[in-house]
């Protein structure tokens, strides 16, 4: 029986008291950055979706009335759309009155479609 511990078992004791707490750590870094690239790609896909929302929208009235939609709000308010203006930028950039306009969604907290935007 041996009354007092070597350095080594010192060590290894107390490593072992610091395994929990490493194990927490990596498994909190883990759920933290599978949160934010989830995050990722919820913005992504509600970018995209605004953006094909638009671009229908503006179809269908040009289908109804034969003529595209002068401005965005127009189109917003004919049918009821709504989006997180801090958020997103949608750039509305009619072409005349026969074609398709130019329908963009730029998110603002620097991720875009393709890549990254300064």
């Amino acid at each position: 029986m041996e009354l007092f511990e070597n350095r080594r078992k010192k060590f290894l004791r107390s490593l072992l008291l610091l395994f929990p707490v490493l194990f927490l750590v990596i498994a909190c870094i883990l759920f933290t950055a599978g949160v934010g690239r989830t995050s990722g790609k919820t913005l992504l896909q509600e970018q995209n979706a605004l953006e094909q929302t638009l671009k229908s929208c503006a179809v269908r009235t040009y289908a109804m009335t034969g003529e595209y939609p002068e401005d965005l709000s127009q189109l917003l308010d004919d049918y009821h759309i709504t989006y997180d203006k801090t958020r997103f930028v949608v750039e509305y950039v009619p072409n005349g009155s026969n074609l398709l306009p130019s329908v963009s969604v730029i998110a603002l907290n620097g991720s875009r479609k393709g890549g990254t935007a300064s």
